[in-house]
């Protein structure tokens, strides 16, 4: 996706930081409505080299599908301006570092049951970059599982944090969902090499191994994790002191003052397995997940994200059966649209057929008046002796059809002499008209010899 497509999805709201690498803002994106982050770091005076790691932090979080890790939407790169911008998820909630501030300037202790929250979440998320997968679901909740090994996945990076602190472990509003973020000093390391020679970190949080100037692996992540565990639990670092030199003795020799008496034993153990400066000896991030504690903070969340997905499921049921029920309702108004329309078309329709059958009445009448004065104009238009003859032939006519109705006359002769019943049973029948003394009819040829006589 191109710089200016990205570019014109977001709308800029409020600076919500600054560093020497530039600041992260808040933007709005336009088609969701939702809330992101933009980092935008200017490589004005970076060496190539440092341009190619700051590109890093964006193609290792574009890997690194995870539900505890900050989610990245894209990025650009701006030449014209030598500035690189991230988009990333906003996490809402703020990070540790002001969680442990807040408690701090009041004066009380973070609940433990928060503790273990954030501490299971960022393991999750460790186990996803150390391992390359998700860990498997929690099976037997109340025992220990320290035989359980990671799967082994070819091709695939191992990816090292190497900045873990509070301020890049982040919370959301809910106050339970943990995100591990700020990927910009992670190292990804190919599945065969197991120990890497640089490290830039926080030295609050720095391992004792990248002190002494060791080959370091993924445990390096566990002790940085240890220490921001416990200064959840303490409020303050395990280790401090006023120079670094004294801080970096103090880590060598790995001593720190013990945690506050209400916090529970199994969570000193933990942080203190996370804390042991022999890399060997030092617990790592699987085995850490299969104890019994983490496991059960790791069945709730699976809980957790169980409902949390049904609630997806239902909400998205819902608008899609809203949206079905929308649909529905324009069909039913679309329906009755045609029924209307198809009555008024037949209402039209036999206003036509009235309209048509008078038009036909009124043309015929016109024709016949028509054809009448064309007639009486031809025959005006003919010689007085063809009209005489035409007249006198007409009144033959007429004189024709006189004969013919008198021929044939509308009372019957016979009526009034027609037998009765009454009279056939009397015997007084009526006498039959002589046939003899009606007129004499000429009679026409019946045989052969007829027609010879003639």
């Amino acid at each position: 996706m191109g710089s200016q497509e990205i570019s014109a999805q977001f709308q800029d709201l409020d600076i919500i930081g600054r560093g020497s690498f530039g600041l992260i803002r808040k933007v709005l994106h336009k088609p969701t409505g939702r809330i992101f982050v933009r980092k935008e770091i200017s490589y004005k005076s970076m060496s190539r080299k440092e341009e190619k790691q700051l590109s890093s932090e964006f193609e290792i979080l574009q890997n690194l599908n995870h539900t505890n890790i900050v989610e990245v939407y894209g990025f650009e790169k701006i030449p014209n301006n030598k500035m690189l911008n991230i988009y990333m998820e906003y996490c809402d909630g703020g990070d540790i570092s002001e969680l442990i501030k807040r408690y701090r300037e009041n004066k009380q202790y973070i609940p433990e049951t928060l503790i273990w929250q954030i501490f299971t979440q960022t393991l999750l998320a460790l186990y996803r970059c150390h391992y390359g997968t998700n860990i498997e679901p929690v099976t037997s909740m109340f025992k220990s599982t320290p035989e359980i090994k990671p799967p082994s996945i070819s091709d695939f990076q191992v990816v090292i944090h190497r900045d873990i602190k509070p301020e890049n472990i982040f919370l959301l509003s809910d106050k339970y969902t943990v995100k591990l973020g700020d990927f910009g000093l992670a190292k990804a390391l190919s599945p065969h090499t197991h120990f890497t020679q640089t490290y830039v970190g926080t030295p609050y949080y720095m391992p004792p191994e990248v002190i002494l100037e060791q080959a370091y692996n993924t445990l390096c992540d566990v002790w940085s994790l240890g220490c921001v565990m416990y200064e959840l639990c303490a409020l303050t670092p395990p280790f401090t002191a006023k120079t670094h030199a004294q801080l970096q003795e103090k880590i060598k020799i790995g001593t720190y003052p013990d945690l506050p008496s209400h916090y529970s034993n199994r969570l000193r153990m933990c942080i203190s397995a996370c804390l042991i400066t022999e890399p060997t000896e030092r617990a790592d991030v699987n085995q850490l997940l299969q104890e019994t504690s983490f496991k059960i903070y790791r069945r709730e969340w699976e809980l957790n994200q169980r409902e949390f997905e049904i609630t997806k499921r239902e909400i998205e049921q819902k608008r899609k059966e809203t949206s079905i029920g929308r649909f529905e309702e324009s069909l039913l108004l679309k329906e009755k649209q045609l029924i209307k329309y198809e009555k008024s078309l037949d209402e039209e329709r036999k206003k036509m057929s009235l309209q048509l059958e008078d038009a036909k009445k009124v043309m015929k009448s016109e024709f016949k008046g028509l054809l009448e004065d064309k007639l009486t104009q031809i025959l005006n238009e003919l010689p007085p002796d063809i009209q005489l003859m035409l007249k006198s032939k007409q009144k033959e006519n007429r004189g024709a059809s006189n004969n013919y109705m008198n021929f044939y006359p509308t009372s019957n002769p016979y009526s009034n002499s027609a037998p009765n019943l009454a009279q056939y049973h009397q015997g007084n029948i009526p006498s039959i008209p002589n046939i003899a003394s009606s007129p004499t009819k000429v009679r026409g040829p019946r045989t052969f010899e007829d027609y010879n006589r003639h």
